[in-house]
């Protein structure tokens, strides 16, 4: 741990492409994280603007579940429809949205979940009957949009994850750009 036969010491300074790669590491954890937090906070976004929604009684008037392959080797995916119906601000309108988000994708607009576990269709088609009243959240702004319930703010309580990322990676670009003594 002392010096070398030239007096040198035996910790050298860092190549310059060294250096350049510990800073390309640092930007990606960086920019990762950074995207990661991003990814998180839009769903609890969305989830909080319905929140501030208009709370309106609506009556479900279908509710029901169908199976469905792509192909013959695929697993089979439940459906579920639901429709409802509500009035806003003397006009009336049909929802079709369970929560905020569309599962829609080619399956036509009234397609309000899609999922592999079957338990989870059939507890829906359960909660929303055909002939319920219950109340929906409209959005004032474009009162054609309602949702049955609200998405969960749970997003939120996992940025922290992401944010180890970008600020390891910060500390990384910062210890790679500094100059030792």
């Amino acid at each position: 741990m002392g010096q070398g036969a030239a007096g040198t010491s035996s910790m050298s300074r860092p190549t310059a492409s060294a250096r350049i790669l510990k800073l390309c590491i640092g930007l990606f954890l960086m920019a990762a994280g950074l995207a990661g937090t991003a990814l998180l906070f839009i769903p609890y976004r969305r989830a909080m603007e319905t929140r501030a929604w208009t709370e309106t009684p609506c009556e479900i008037t279908e509710s029901r579940m169908d199976e469905h392959r792509i192909s013959d080797f695929a697993e089979p995916v439940s459906r579920v429809f639901l429709k409802y119906i509500y009035s806003y601000n003397g006009e009336n309108h049909t929802g079709t949205r369970w929560r905020r988000g569309t599962y829609a994708f080619n399956e036509g607009e009234d397609l309000a979940l899609r999922t592999p576990h079957r338990e989870d269709a059939a507890k829906l088609v359960k909660k929303f009957p055909a002939g319920l009243k219950t109340s929906c959240w409209v959005n004032p702004a474009t009162p054609s949009e309602a949702v049955l319930e609200h998405h969960t703010k749970a997003a939120i309580y996992t940025l922290w994850w992401p944010m180890l990322f970008a600020v390891g990676g910060a500390g990384i670009v910062w210890s790679s750009l500094r100059r030792r003594a």
